[in-house]
């Protein structure tokens, strides 16, 4: 009977001492070590944040979809069903491409609040948004998968995904004494290639959707999904930034750096790729010319080459375009945390596990709350 270490390895592991990846492998959860406190700090920040689907009441927005006019109608729709997909693809990526091959305890738990934020929390959001909608949501959610727009958009980086989740096959069948050609060095090639992925998708792909949800919420339309997606955008940033953390940290370890500066002419071919895509994306949004005022197909198109100036210089990389600049100062707003509002007779902070006290409050706010009830 074949046998398996690779969910737990009996043997005794000096993880102080051990790689982010494909180290000796995993046991006990070490979380009681003070390693990777950077890590650590941000999974803790993430929880901090927590919220759910249920903290926000969408009718109003089912009676502004109702009230708006079929071009609008079609816009809302469509970029909702792309964010689904996106977390859907997310969610997975994290559970399944990078889960099987971390074996840093920090790491590890980091990516298991990743995974259920992209799952249970954003999935569940857009869900439920879509069937307060006066839609047929099955019908909704089947046209996802039947939608070559939606599907090509993102079919670099799922391919980058998937070959890496084959390889990890590998690594395990490998472990338990198959003989499958496994060669780590190939594997660490697939690995810096979807750390790259993922964070195309953090902050490449989500960032232009998001950029039109918002532009529904600033001419005050479908206020309750804007507030939404400003939390989910919240938990996208962290998420990126940590995909940003990453790729950086590898660029300078002797271990991994050859592999990093190897892929860098494979990494600027897929962003621009990627790019590219959103452009055809965007094309597609708008192609029955819908009236948003403050955002159309070119401004989009712009700050698709502002953001990724910032993603890919971040992250050592050259953009397609350097002379540009952001087009929707606006939405800077969505990227702070703020009170918004929730769901009704509820007011609540984005921070608000984080055990942070305002001591300044006045009387006036608390005749503000009286005033909900």
């Amino acid at each position: 009977m074949m046998k398996s270490n690779h969910l737990f390895n009996n043997a005794q592991i000096d993880f102080a001492n051990e790689p982010l990846f494909l180290g000796t492998g995993r046991n006990v959860a070490r979380l009681d070590l003070n390693i990777e406190q950077g890590i650590q700090k941000q999974t803790d920040d993430a929880i901090g944040k927590i919220w759910f689907a249920n903290d926000f009441t969408y009718t109003d927005d089912a009676k502004d979809y109702e009230m708006m006019n079929e071009k609008q109608d079609a816009l809302y729709l469509k970029n909702l069903k792309f964010q689904t997909l996106l977390d859907s693809l997310a969610a997975r990526t994290v559970a399944e491409v990078f889960l099987p091959i971390t074996t840093n305890p920090q790491l590890e738990s980091w990516w298991f609040q990743h995974a259920f934020f992209e799952n249970n929390i954003h999935s569940k959001t857009y869900a439920e948004i879509i069937k307060v909608m006066p839609l047929d949501s099955k019908k909704v959610f089947d046209d996802i998968m039947i939608n070559p727009a939606i599907l090509d958009r993102a079919k670099e980086v799922v391919a980058v995904f998937e070959e890496t989740v084959l390889y990890n096959a590998r690594m395990v069948l490998n472990q338990a004494g198959v003989d499958v050609g496994y060669n780590i060095e190939e594997h660490k090639v697939l690995i810096i290639k979807s750390l790259y992925a993922l964070n195309i998708l953090e902050f490449i792909l989500f960032k232009s959707s998001f950029l039109t949800s918002f532009s529904f919420k600033e001419n005050g339309l479908m206020t309750s999904t804007g507030d939404a997606i400003k939390k989910i955008q919240l938990d996208e940033m962290g998420h990126g930034a940590m995909t940003t953390n990453l790729i950086n940290r590898h660029a300078k370890d002797p271990a991994w750096a050859h592999i990093v500066h190897g892929l860098n002419g494979w990494a600027q071919n897929i962003y621009k790729k990627v790019i590219e895509a959103d452009y055809t994306w965007v094309d597609y949004l708008y192609i029955d010319d819908v009236k948003m005022p403050g955002i159309n197909s070119e401004i989009t198109k712009q700050y698709i080459d502002y953001n990724a100036k910032i993603v890919m210089t971040s992250i050592g990389l050259v953009p397609p375009k350097i002379d540009v600049f952001n087009p929707c100062v606006w939405a800077n707003k969505y990227t702070k945390s703020s009170n918004v509002q929730t769901a009704q007779k509820e007011k609540d902070n984005a921070n608000y596990l984080l055990g942070k006290l305002n001591t300044e409050t006045s009387q006036n706010f608390w005749a503000d709350i009286r005033k909900d009830f």
